[in-house]
């Protein structure tokens, strides 16, 4: 009777962590669906590749977590993290997203970029743009041409940095503001062949991953896998992977 009660018991436990297998919850990475490529590539609303996703696949690994990725508007990203239909972002800011976030540690480096025509005159500093359009991204904030240009910063905003590598490659503009790695991935690509000055660096900056309230992990283990993945060598190779050698030894301080 007691060997029968103890399989029953074992049986039970086996049976319970089956259905609790069956029922777990991926970890929902969000991302903003006017996210461009490398970071990101999309089919509908359903994020299929890049940078983001391989990015949050290293660290849900870590975390021992399955995951799947949504695509949502940028005006909604914080709704749905709300709401509970997704669990996290990353590659954000807390001043891009403000609300109850948890916010990781900064890990993740990116590189912003002034970009010349090469048959342009060259801005040696922010300060010689003063006057000039500058090709840049509705809804976006650049605080070091703010604070550079003032009054003086002449905004031309598109919806994404395709639009702004168009616009210069038809000489309609003279200058745009564009992510390093957009940039090298539409040179790669050769869906950008325009002659350029070397870029003036705008900005190089870290930025972090954020939890919604009640996601499936906690912070801990969030920066713990952020932690794993910068000593293990694997944030270091998916670096590798999407950027070009020359992204950071090219561009002018």
């Amino acid at each position: 009777m007691a060997l029968r009660r103890g399989l029953l018991a074992l049986f039970g436990l086996a049976g319970a962590g089956s259905l609790r297998g069956e029922t777990t919850r991926p970890l929902v990475l969000l991302v903003d669906s006017a996210t461009e490529w490398p970071m990101a590539r999309l089919r509908g609303d359903e994020l299929v590749g890049g940078m983001s996703l391989d990015l949050a696949q290293l660290l849900a690994a870590r975390m021992g977590q399955p995951m799947q990725a949504i695509a949502r508007p940028r005006r909604r990203l914080l709704q749905t993290l709300q709401s509970g239909d997704a669990d996290w972002v990353c590659g954000y800011l807390e001043p891009w997203l403000p609300g109850p976030l948890r916010w990781s540690k900064a890990f993740f480096e990116q590189d912003e970029f002034i970009v010349t025509r090469a048959d342009h005159p060259a801005p040696q500093k922010l300060t010689d743009l003063a006057g000039q359009r500058i090709g840049t991204l509705l809804g976006f904030v650049y605080p070091e041409l703010e604070q550079a240009l003032g009054k003086r910063f002449v905004r031309e905003d598109v919806a994404s940095a395709e639009a702004n590598l168009r616009k210069l490659s038809a000489h309609r503009l003279a200058h745009i503001a564009v992510s390093a790695r957009v940039l090298v991935a539409a040179q790669r690509e050769a869906r950008f062949t325009t002659a350029l000055h070397p870029p003036l660096l705008l900005r190089r900056y870290l930025t972090r991953c954020a939890l919604r309230e009640g996601a499936p992990v906690d912070l801990a283990q969030l920066d713990r896998a952020i932690d794993q993945i910068q000593r293990d060598g694997s944030l270091r190779a998916l670096y590798r992977r999407y950027d070009a050698d020359s992204t950071r030894s090219s561009s002018r301080p």
